[in-house]
């Protein structure tokens, strides 16, 4: 069954087709536009088609599943809640941005892991804080770099260990090295201490 009106400019053709086999198929054609706007319920699926001169886009339902192909998707609402009880991916083949006026949680109940094939960034405009609650391992296979511009690096723990597996160098305007109970320089090769000045006092001096 089909039902048409006038192809006179400004107007539409629009048709209805019934079909025992085929299902419903509903048609209309903007001429003018070169638009042709298309719903298919063929007893298994419901598809949606909108074509013009240069791009078309479609919304196909089943039972199971909902496929959208388009140029370009925009929600546009208050909230959004998406739930999934299986594997999901969000996968773009250019550049993916996610971004909130407000603060943001990323937040698992598993293992959390983040690569980049190419330089990776954190930066904050105020304080950035990384926190374990065991341990912490940070490594550089190629060299490892920690620069303040201003105020005081500091490195804290109940013992620390600085290594160097072929040379280790520690220099300042002022350098300083203290222990509040015993102190130990050794080496197992040659030892040098050397200034312009040099001064070693205490209560108790012993040397050789």
């Amino acid at each position: 069954m089909g039902a048409s009106g006038p192809g006179a400019a400004g107007t539409l053709v629009c048709k209805i087709e019934l079909d025992k086999k085929g299902g419903i198929t509903v048609q209309v054609d903007n001429g003018d536009d070169q638009i042709t706007q298309t719903i298919v319920m063929d007893g298994t699926s419901i598809t949606i088609t909108v074509k013009g001169p240069q791009e078309t886009s479609t919304y196909v339902q089943k039972q199971d599943s909902i496929v959208v192909t388009v140029k370009d998707l925009t929600f546009d609402t208050d909230t959004i809640t998406m739930k999934s009880k299986g594997v999901s991916k969000w996968n773009s083949q250019d550049t993916f941005t996610v971004e909130s006026t407000k603060d943001m949680t990323l937040k698992t109940s598993a293992k959390l892991t983040q690569t980049a094939t190419s330089d990776a960034k954190l930066s904050s405009s105020a304080n950035v804080n990384i926190e374990a609650t065991s341990k912490l391992a940070m490594k550089g296979n190629m060299g490892a770099e920690m620069v303040t511009s201003g105020g005081e690096a500091k490195v804290d723990g109940v013992t620390l260990k600085l290594a160097g597996k072929t040379q280790a160098e520690m220099s300042g305007a002022m350098t300083k090295v203290s222990g509040t109970g015993k102190l130990d320089l050794e080496s197992s090769g040659m030892a040098n201490l050397k200034g312009s000045i040099t001064s070693v006092g205490g209560t108790l001096v012993k040397l050789g």
